[in-house]
């Protein structure tokens, strides 16, 4: 069974009563002694965030666990609804809104101005003259632009299922500048690979997670980022098979190959260089 550490408390901090409290609701739990403080640790890891919020609380004097207890003694533990889970990765939930307005500016004038390179009705324009004007943005926002509602659904679904997973383990900010460096790079990839400039998508950045999660669960596992090995071996015969171009029947355009692989290696970097951080 592994256990993940919630919360420290001193060592002379009498926490029965929250661990009663705790128990009575069904949230299984233990108490443990290390390195001279108490540690709360859960298995259960979709309980972290409202019990690090609950906690909170209750070390800033906020819970009355007596009155608490006697108050409701019959109440059953619920599962967090889908808007709560969402308040609790805010960074997922704003990258998958912004992926869903990149598909709405698809062929409209807006889409030249978040694209890899500018563009008119004739032709792309140097990458080097947009940055010289400040356009720095450019490498970052084509992983916002869809192409069509299929491409935009499956990427939001792995980066709400991966995604989540990555926010919680790094923290938000963290999370968030791995979203920035690993955006930028497969992006950088992609228009490496293909010269072209019109390509899109958040599936570079499902593939640094990807990445990041296979490599992270060999160097030192953790249960937050515990997926199933078929999951990984799923995402990685997938990238095999688009890089084939058998795909590419079946769908408008062509697969971003090389920015799924420049997503997958840069991912892998980023847990090859973090790997002694984030242990909690």
């Amino acid at each position: 069974m592994n256990w993940i550490a919630v919360k420290y408390f001193p060592l002379d901090q009498d926490l029965s009563a929250l661990s009663r409290y705790l128990r009575e609701r069904g949230l299984e739990h233990r108490i443990s002694e290390e390195n001279g403080q108490q540690c709360l640790a859960v298995v259960d890891a979709a309980v972290i965030p409202a019990l690090q919020d609950f906690l909170g609380q209750y070390v800033d004097g906020q819970v009355d666990l007596q009155s608490a207890v006697s108050a409701d003694t019959s109440a059953e533990p619920r599962e967090p609804t889908l808007v709560e889970q969402a308040l609790h990765v805010p960074v997922v939930l704003m990258l998958i809104v912004l992926s869903g307005l990149g598909a709405l500016v698809i062929g409209t004038p807006l889409a030249s101005y978040f694209s890899f390179q500018d563009y008119n009705d004739t032709h792309f324009l140097p990458l080097a003259e947009s940055l010289a004007r400040g356009e720095i943005w450019r490498l970052l926002t084509p992983a916002f632009l869809h192409f069509g509602i299929l491409h935009v659904l499956f990427n939001s679904l792995w980066m709400w299922d991966l995604g989540r997973r990555l926010e919680l383990f790094l923290g938000r900010w963290h999370f968030l500048l791995f979203f920035v460096i690993t955006a930028v790079a497969s992006n950088i990839a992609q228009y490496l690979w293909s010269g072209s400039a019109m390509f899109g998508g958040m599936s570079g950045v499902v593939y640094a997670l990807v990445g990041f999660i296979a490599v992270r669960q060999r160097l030192a596992p953790h249960p937050l980022v515990a997926v199933p090995p078929a999951l990984i071996g799923f995402m990685l015969f997938f990238l095999v098979l688009c890089m084939t171009g058998a795909v590419d029947y079946f769908i408008a355009g062509s697969v971003a190959n090389a920015a799924h692989l420049g997503g997958l290696i840069a991912g892998s970097i980023y847990a090859f260089a973090t790997k002694h951080l984030y242990r909690r």
